[in-house]
């Protein structure tokens, strides 16, 4: 996997950046994710979690009965 700077837009002489994360085709597949697949992340101290983002409609979040951020925490706090 990689990261990649990439120059968003340049406006009134200011350059602003996003960044992409480049991941192999094989993870993908075997994450069953999609092209343009919705995702959503959770940064807990220098760790991101991803996962897809659960949605009814556009705009309108449903999300199960666990979150990402509640499974990191139980999972982190297990280690404990």
């Amino acid at each position: 996997m990689r990261l990649h700077k990439v120059v968003n837009r340049i406006y009134q002489g200011t350059t602003y950046y996003r960044w992409v994360v480049s991941i192999p085709p094989k993870r993908v597949r075997e994450l069953g994710w999609a092209a343009g697949q919705e995702l959503e992340a959770v940064v807990r101290g220098s760790s991101l979690w991803i996962q897809p983002a659960l949605r009814t409609a556009p705009g309108r979040r449903d999300r199960g009965s666990v979150t990402l951020e509640q499974e990191v925490r139980r999972k982190t706090l297990g280690r404990r």
